[in-house]
């Protein structure tokens, strides 16, 4: 039986451990119908940017945010999101 600790907070819906979830995150396995897309979704919509920043796969993500950012609902995470991606591609991140 997996205990709170062992789930992110934006895993509230789904049955996924913290391990479970990266792996779909990062393209490893899916998991019921979910993939790469939702969790980088599920990730940058709920989760606090301290946890976007440690688990975001910046290849993927940069490869992927103009599909996805479409379907982030949250206009400030939109935002966001944006200014990460040119943050990073001037190579002024230190996020990777």
């Amino acid at each position: 039986m997996k205990t709170e600790l062992d789930r992110y907070p934006w895993l509230w819906d789904v049955d996924l451990d913290n391990a479970a979830f990266e792996d779909v995150l990062r393209g490893r396995k899916t998991a019921a119908g979910l993939d790469t897309d939702w969790a980088m979704l599920r990730l940058i919509e709920y989760a606090p940017y301290r946890e976007i920043k440690r688990l975001l796969p910046v290849g993927d993500f940069l490869r992927k945010w103009p599909e996805l950012m479409a379907h982030v609902r949250s206009e400030s995470r939109r935002r966001g999101m944006d200014f990460l991606v040119a943050w990073i591609q001037r190579g002024t991140a230190a996020h990777a």
